[in-house]
């Protein structure tokens, strides 16, 4: 019984491994100077919070936070050289890419809009806010900028510990027949870097996901966010740092087994529109 019980648990252990893929982030433009590229799994299909392996992502103590150039990832790729960075063995899932050019102090990272609430549907990370504008039931791209620039406004002017809080992309639900989106969901910066009298030197960043629900003709704010990430350093270094947040690297699926090639050319950053922090 003993023996049959420890086979079990082996078995269990070498189960994931087997359905294991493999994934290629093939990099170009100016890649001469990426330190890191990793991929994080940040959601389970209910929209909560998990790592690759089904277990609980959870916040850990300050010493251990994530710093701006060593992110948590559930898989760290490997240099071959010649912008080519691979995962040899990647679970299967859905998965963010996080890219780092330590020399230069520049981060490019995908999402995908995650419900705040469970078991509610995701949003990619190109969704935009659209709306049925003739009410006849079919597709459209007629984008719903009333709608848009109310949460954008919501946002900007909201009240918070933080001095800067600023919408950087905004998506919404959209079906056939849906005049305004029933949802909207927000990737928003907020950051404190003014001096208090208990600490001068520090400055806090955070990533987060709102959300807005469509209630008898107006959007009400879910007080529950998802906080993507959650920084705390010097403030004259977060100052110095590039953060660009890009569709791209976002909602990349890993199939079962599956060998995938992700190609991305390293934007510039004086000259994308590319949302997130800049130097200042």
């Amino acid at each position: 019984m003993k023996t049959r019980t420890i086979l079990f648990f082996v078995s269990f252990l070498l189960i994931p491994s087997l359905y294991a893929g493999g994934l290629t982030i093939q990099l170009s433009g100016e890649y001469d100077d990426v330190t890191f590229v990793g991929a994080i799994y940040r959601w389970d299909a209910d929209g909560l919070p998990k790592q690759a392996d089904s277990s609980a992502r959870v916040a850990k103590a300050r010493a251990e936070a994530p710093k701006i150039d060593e992110p948590w990832v559930d898989f760290r790729a490997a240099n071959k050289g010649n912008g080519t960075w691979v995962i040899e063995s990647i679970l299967p899932g859905i998965y963010d890419l996080i890219i780092i050019k330590g020399g230069t102090k520049q981060r490019f990272e995908g999402w995908r809009y995650a419900p705040v609430l469970d078991f509610e549907e995701f949003f990619p990370p190109d969704a935009e806010v659209l709306c049925d504008q003739d009410n006849d039931g079919t597709n459209e791209t007629v984008k719903d900028e009333e709608s848009r620039k109310w949460v954008d406004k919501t946002i900007r002017e909201s009240k918070h510990y933080e001095n800067k809080v600023i919408p950087l992309y905004i998506g919404g639900s959209y079906k056939k027949g849906q005049i305004r989106p029933k949802q909207i969901r927000a990737l928003v910066l907020l950051l404190r870097d003014l001096q208090t009298t208990l600490d001068q030197d520090s400055a806090t960043m955070r990533f987060e996901i709102w959300q807005f629900e469509d209630r008898s003709g107006g959007y009400v704010k879910q007080k529950r966010t998802h906080v993507l990430h959650r920084i705390i350093m010097p403030r004259n270094e977060l100052r110095q740092w590039v953060w660009l947040w890009d569709p791209v690297l976002g909602n990349i699926s890993i199939g079962k087994t599956e060998q995938k090639t992700v190609k991305y050319n390293i934007p510039n950053p004086t000259n994308t529109k590319l949302q997130g922090l800049l130097p200042y």
